[in-house]
């Protein structure tokens, strides 16, 4: 499903509503424009007519024009239009002008002062009439005058004057679509802050988002969220709670029937005694590492139990506490590390990791006699502001087409062998845990060697 941002949303209503605008308003202006513009055209014509009258006069009963001459051809202002004129008695007789010159049509209702629209010529004219009416010796004369214009004055007029308002009014609006992209960006900001806080926290962080910075309009899906990360993080505890319960009842029976087996004179004298140990023993270990892989589950995992530790003198305790369980079995062991590397991490979980790394080697570094093979090294480096962990072994190693498969849980290569099949995937997720990246690699000649890169922190 396609998404859209709220960004786009917003910059398309509002560019489709600067568009309509645009066109509403170049409608209006253009015809504001016209109305204006032949107004104070016909106002010119008017004009005209009123200069014409005022050089009628009657003379011998009759109307006569002081300056006939004039009344041929008049050029507008511009130049680009033609101004015609007519003047007629009572008789329809022209007085001076041009008798050619159009008048209203019969239907429309002609007033002392018409204005109408016509055709002369050839070319579209507005053309004025007025009904002018003057006395002499008490005797009424009644004079008719025609003045028309050709209209390239007056496209000219609206053309230029449209485009220029046209041209401010589309800078006006490419200024109000840059403010409003401004203003939506920084409108928005808030929400991307938020997004961006969202998007940095680790995915198993629960804690709740700070509400005082949260816009009004996202605080109910804020709250939404941060409830549901405390219901989260109490199924999380409860499920830890429940871990712990199961480990203690099954634990415990299992400790006491150890002990039962122990102490029971006839299981002593009894040649499956130490099979029954061995049963015994092999279900506490799973049992235990089933817990702790449900407990070091990523998921699950409360991550601000996460503190600033040296890895190094953690791993200096657990080399020190395992040595002397190593030489038992009958293997070297080789211990390098400087002596601070400070990390996130849990100390507890930490030493799982290690236990399980180390068991782990000495479970699977040996013959097929079950011989210890040779060396097993705990090494710690410091690379490129990571702190890598290695653990390796001279054993058989691993199938190249097995090493991404033995992190799976109960995922086992020798099954012939006892094992729970959970160490590397707990190695896995505590890894996972601290942010940190595990590689699993064959040495040469032969051998395992896993390696864990933890991100450093400054101390």
């Amino acid at each position: 499903m396609k998404t859209v941002s709220i960004r786009s949303r917003l910059i398309d209503l509002l560019s489709t509503s600067l568009v309509m605008v645009a066109l509403v308003s170049f409608g209006i202006i253009f015809l504001f424009l016209q109305y204006k513009v032949n107004k104070h055209f016909d106002d010119a014509l008017l004009s005209e007519a009123r200069n014409i009258i005022n050089r009628l006069y009657v003379q011998e009963k009759e109307i006569h024009f002081k300056v006939p001459e004039l009344g041929i051809n008049l050029q507008t202002a511009s130049g680009k239009g033609s101004v015609f004129y007519a003047i007629e008695d009572d008789y329809k007789t022209i007085i001076s002008g041009f008798e050619a010159l159009p008048r209203p049509l019969l239907n429309k209702r002609i007033n002392d002062i018409t204005f109408y629209d016509d055709i002369y010529a050839g070319e579209k004219i507005r053309a004025l009439l007025v009904m002018h009416k003057m006395y002499r010796n008490t005797l009424p004369y009644h004079a008719t005058i025609i003045v028309a214009e050709t209209l390239e004055d007056r496209n000219a007029m609206i053309q230029e004057i449209f485009i220029a308002i046209s041209g401010v009014t589309c800078m006006i609006i490419f200024i109000v679509i840059a403010v409003s992209l401004v203003a939506v960006n920084k409108g928005l900001e808030p929400l991307m802050s938020l997004q961006h806080f969202i998007q940095k926290r680790d995915i198993h962080d629960l804690t709740p988002i700070d509400e005082r910075s949260v816009p009004k309009e996202v605080l109910s899906l804020v709250e939404s969220i941060n409830h549901l990360f405390i219901k989260l993080k109490k199924s999380f505890s409860h499920i830890e709670h429940f871990n712990a319960d199961v480990s203690h009842q099954l634990r415990t029976p299992l400790a006491e029937l150890k002990v039962l087996l122990q102490m029971d004179t006839w299981l002593q004298q009894s040649q499956k005694k130490d099979q029954y140990m061995t049963i015994i023993d092999t279900m506490a270990h799973t049992t235990q590492q089933l817990l702790m892989y449900a407990k070091t589950n990523p998921d699950a995992f409360d991550r601000l139990r996460l503190k600033p530790l040296n890895l190094c003198e953690l791993c200096e305790k657990i080399a020190m506490a395992k040595v002397p369980f190593i030489y038992a079995q009958g293997f070297e062991f080789a211990y390098e590390a400087p002596k601070e590397l400070w990390i996130n991490g849990g100390p507890i979980i930490l030493e799982s990791l290690l236990q399980n790394l180390l068991d782990n080697a000495l479970h699977y570094a040996r013959s097929i006699d079950s011989k210890p093979m040779g060396m097993i090294t705990l090494s710690l480096t410091e690379e490129n502001k990571h702190a890598i962990l290695k653990v390796s072994d001279e054993g058989p190693g691993i199938a190249e087409e097995y090493l991404e498969q033995v992190c799976e849980r109960f995922f086992r290569v020798d099954t012939k062998k006892h094992g729970s099949g959970l160490g590397l995937g707990i190695v896995k997720h505590i890894a996972e845990l601290h942010n940190a990246s595990m590689h699993l690699s064959n040495r040469s000649p032969h051998g395992l060697e896993v390696s864990i890169r933890f991100p450093l922190v400054s101390q």
